[in-house]
């Protein structure tokens, strides 16, 4: 199978911004590249090899219906949580269909250097053509079928999404125990938090998390859950837990492997 050459990329924001710069360096030529705002049909695709649809999750089939492709091509989609079904319009076309989806939090500007991208496909060259690409793009392919599409998306929210959901309910304790402005509460507790991130370049995290529940310090726990709003104690309870049980586990798998 012939490498990709050529790519159309449909949708705005931050990841359509970043193929269109980052493809060609990648080695494809984008001959096509489209935004709802420019129109309501999508232009002509049939000189592009890949036509990526960098749209939210519930345009994916809609768009797809409209494109004008047939075999020889491949269509994929960037969204985590999409199985292939609503690329279904393209196959029945005759293209063949796939998923890349990048493990990164972009914002404008970025690229796709570093991370991982989950990769699925309608056959195995098509695999074989994303991983291919990813690759191409600084990226590092991963295997995300449809089996496990779903809970895949959803430890990638928890990676990333959930944890600046965590990040913000402890500036809001912090705020709430110093009365500090949130622009300082943030710039107070932001060094501890990816300090904390950091250590999982290198180490587990049996072996990088820290805290009262690791060293089992039964009453500082107790201090704390005095003193937490109660809106947070379910939360902070729950990572306890998850913190013991991540301990639990590691004593155990050592304790296998013992002579």
């Amino acid at each position: 199978m012939r490498p990709l050459r050529t790519a159309a990329v449909l949708g705005a924001g931050a990841v359509g911004g970043a193929l269109l710069r980052e493809l060609p360096k990648a080695g494809l030529r984008v001959t096509a590249a489209w935004t709802r705002s420019g129109g309501l049909l999508p232009p002509p695709l049939r000189d592009a090899d890949l036509v990526l649809l960098a749209v939210s999750d519930e345009a994916v089939a809609p768009l797809c219906a409209q494109l004008e492709v047939g075999r020889g091509q491949l269509v994929a989609h960037l969204a985590g949580a999409l199985s292939l079904a609503p690329l279904a319009a393209a196959r029945r076309k005759g293209a063949r269909v796939g998923s890349i989806h990048p493990l990164r939090a972009l914002t404008r500007g970025d690229d796709f250097r570093g991370a991982a991208a989950g990769v699925a496909g309608s056959d195995a060259g098509t695999r074989a053509q994303l991983a291919d690409l990813a690759r191409r793009l600084g990226m590092t392919p991963l295997h995300a079928g449809k089996q496990s599409r779903a809970l895949y998306h959803a430890a990638a929210v928890l990676a990333a999404g959930a944890q600046v959901a965590l990040f913000a309910e402890a500036v809001r304790a912090f705020r709430k125990a110093t009365g500090a402005a949130e622009p300082q509460a943030r710039a107070a507790l932001l060094p501890l938090a990816l300090g904390a991130l950091e250590k999982l370049r290198q180490l587990p995290p049996e072996l990088a998390i820290t805290g009262p529940a690791v060293r089992g310090d039964a009453a500082t726990i107790s201090a704390h859950r005095k003193a937490l709003p109660k809106d947070l104690l379910p939360l902070y309870d729950l990572l306890t837990r998850a913190t013991q049980r991540i301990l639990k586990n590691s004593r155990r798998q050592r304790s296998r492997h013992r002579p």
